[in-house]
């Protein structure tokens, strides 16, 4: 009996060492500089294990499931750069956008408090936030800058189908891009 729970208690330390290397590979191949110390002051947030189907709150994500339940966690005070693993399926609060998607799990950012011209590449699908626009397109990913803080008459080549926020007008169209201008 103690050979068996020495084997389980190993198989399972290796497993968790397994999904620690996998986290780290994870976080090595985004084009983060989110330092260790700053994501482990951002997890030690409020958290709250909730039963599948439960409202899940403003300002509040799936991080984690188990069973019936859900482990969600308030980002409501996050700071620009944040980032966090969702749950596929979690709500995305304002001022997050995806920037990386695995089968199960969305790693997100938070942007608001950018400066003007600050640009971010997030998964298609991604909620563009406020303020922001679509300046490039790939299959699988968009690239996004904000303009909020534009001075007047400043012009940005923007994807047709890109948002254009208050303030802004287009000016000039091409096939795939439209040429919009600030007026305030």
């Amino acid at each position: 009996m103690i050979k068996k729970n020495t084997a389980i208690l190993t198989i399972c330390s290796l497993l968790a060492i397994s999904a620690f290397s996998m986290h780290a590979q994870a976080r090595g191949a985004t084009e983060s500089t989110f330092t260790l110390n700053q994501e482990s002051n951002f997890s030690s947030l409020q958290t709250q294990w909730i039963p599948l189907g439960s409202p899940i709150p403003d300002g509040w994500v799936v991080t984690r499931s188990s069973g019936n339940m859900n482990e969600i966690t308030n980002v409501k005070n996050a700071s620009y750069g944040q980032e966090i693993w969702v749950m596929l399926g979690s709500p995305i609060p304002d001022g997050w956008v995806v920037i990386r998607s695995t089968g199960t799990m969305n790693f997100i950012k938070f942007v608001k408090g950018a400066s003007y011209g600050q640009e971010v590449w997030v998964m298609l699908g991604s909620p563009i936030p406020d303020g922001w626009v679509v300046i490039r397109s790939t299959g699988t990913m968009n690239l996004i800058m904000n303009v909020k803080g534009a001075s007047y008459g400043q012009e940005v080549w923007v994807m047709l189908g890109s948002p254009i926020p208050d303030g802004w007008v287009v000016t000039r169209s091409t096939g795939t891009m439209n040429l919009i201008k600030y007026l305030g």
